[in-house]
């Protein structure tokens, strides 16, 4: 009995130590990050139409859930980043709160417009956006050059990454390895020629800003994405970030349908996209380590519309003659007449012709 209370020792005991030897060896399994589709402003981003792809990309890597109530900081907290994707109703003062606090305690957040901003959208999300330096514009950024897309809203921008992380990002190599590539972000202001022609020493990654809107960026937010050169309103910024003193992102891109499955894999659109959600659902930074080189931008020039002074037609501001005192030389008797002198020739016309007159 003694030897075999021995050996059911041993054997305890050396299953325990394997026990501790495969538990080492496993690694520890993070927690799925929820992402957070909110639907309670009839957001334009539907995952059953026309934005299926970013949807499922989504949800092969991330827990999806959609919200279809009130936004409230309890469901917040719940998730790892929330999505608004084209809100069509206005928020409350505690939703807009609400959001703006999540992120400056550490939530993530992006948000997505279309052109015509807020004013065409029927939302107030840029009362929220102001309070960290953003606004999005009631305009739309066209190309003025009919190159590969030819609606001019289906703007084709070469020359638009101002942020060399965001580069390195979507392209996926090592820093040392992207510092000795040249032409992989944007190098402005050298040239104001298309940005087609020397793509590679002038511009980094090239897409399509489908009926998007530009946007303002200040200080403490910053500029991802610029129109270029080529677009109208040109060099303005049309992607833009902010992070918060406890690691909070939030990132605005003025284009809905750069996201959707029309635009999804034209030019480097998914590889943008991929960036973004990267940097959004990941604890490290890498878009705020070129901040201190970021590029001037152009201002925002304002432009008469030039339909409704078309209705509007004025006479021009020119001094006319001096009247002569005898105002009855002013009247002309010959331009109209009205008697019968040409009667006789009209006759005579018959006779001329050989038509019988009856």
């Amino acid at each position: 009995e003694l030897q075999l209370n021995q050996q059911h020792q041993k054997c305890q005991q050396t299953a325990r130590t394997m026990r501790t030897a495969n538990r080492s060896q496993v690694p520890l399994l993070t927690p799925t990050r929820q992402v957070l589709f909110d639907t309670s402003k009839k957001e334009m981003l539907n995952p059953n139409s026309g934005y299926k792809k970013i949807v499922q990309k989504l949800r092969s890597a991330y827990k999806c859930e959609i919200n279809k109530t009130d936004i409230t900081m309890k469901r917040l907290k719940e998730s790892h980043l929330l999505l608004l994707g084209g809100p069509r109703l206005p928020f409350n003062a505690q939703e807009l709160q609400d959001i703006l606090r999540y992120i400056e305690e550490g939530g993530r957040c992006i948000i997505m417009m279309a052109e015509g901003g807020e004013q065409k959208q029927n939302t107030n999300i840029n009362a929220m956006l102001e309070q960290v330096g953003i606004s999005v514009n009631s305009d739309s950024v066209i190309r003025k050059t009919f190159h590969k897309y030819l609606h001019p809203k289906e703007a084709f921008i070469g020359n638009g990454c101002i942020n060399e992380d965001l580069v390195k990002l979507a392209s996926g190599g090592s820093k040392k390895e992207e510092e000795n590539k040249p032409g992989k972000y944007s190098k402005r202001y050298r040239d104001v020629k298309d940005d087609l022609a020397n793509s590679d020493e002038n511009g980094g990654l090239k897409f399509v800003y489908p009926y998007g809107a530009s946007i303002n960026v200040r200080k403490p937010s910053h500029a991802v994405l610029s129109s270029g050169p080529i677009s109208f309103p040109a060099n303005r910024p049309v992607a833009a970030f902010y992070t918060s003193a406890r690691r909070g992102k939030l990132f605005i891109l003025g284009s809905m349908q750069f996201v959707s499955d029309e635009f999804f894999e034209k030019e480097d659109n998914q590889k943008i996209q991929e960036a973004i959600f990267k940097w959004l659902l990941s604890d490290e930074g890498g878009l705020e380590n070129s901040i201190k080189n970021e590029p001037e931008l152009s201002e925002y020039h304002h432009v008469p519309d030039i339909t409704a002074l078309a209705d509007r037609l004025r006479s021009c501001l020119q001094e006319s003659e001096e009247l002569p005192k005898d105002f009855t030389t002013l009247f002309n008797e010959k331009l109209y007449k009205f008697d019968t002198d040409l009667i006789p020739e009209t006759l005579d016309l018959y006779k001329t012709i050989g038509v019988k007159h009856e």
